[in-house]
């Protein structure tokens, strides 16, 4: 039974380490457009308008809260994934019978919904 349970905590540890993966290519993407919008205010900072100017400290600003919204967001959602993982693990390991109990209902019960279409 062991074995099983080892398994089971591969798969939590698996699925939680592909949440941080795609959490991280998602904050990789939204880099990329503030790096966008960055170099789009380079290169209009060379316009004097007033109104280009107040607008530009205005995206800059947004910019800067947004990245760090951003950061604090990945970084709780990093570690949320990281204890469920753990505890996913920890909880397994301690009732495997259960955890094999849930796996096997929450299996018949995806294979009934597929069957039914």
């Amino acid at each position: 039974m062991g074995r099983a349970a080892d398994n089971l905590a591969d798969l939590a540890h698996d699925a939680g380490k592909r949440s941080g993966e795609a959490l991280h290519r998602r904050a990789s993407e939204l880099q990329k457009f503030f790096d966008d919008v960055e170099e789009l205010l380079r290169r209009v900072s060379d316009i004097s308008d007033v109104d280009i100017a107040r607008v530009r400290a205005k995206v800059e600003s947004s910019i800067d809260s947004v990245k760090s919204a951003t950061r604090d967001r990945l970084e709780e959602a990093v570690e949320g994934t990281r204890r469920a993982a753990h505890a996913t693990d920890e909880y397994v390991h301690e009732n495997p019978w259960k955890a094999v109990g849930v796996s096997a209902a929450a299996g018949l019960l995806v294979g009934a919904i597929l069957c039914r279409r």
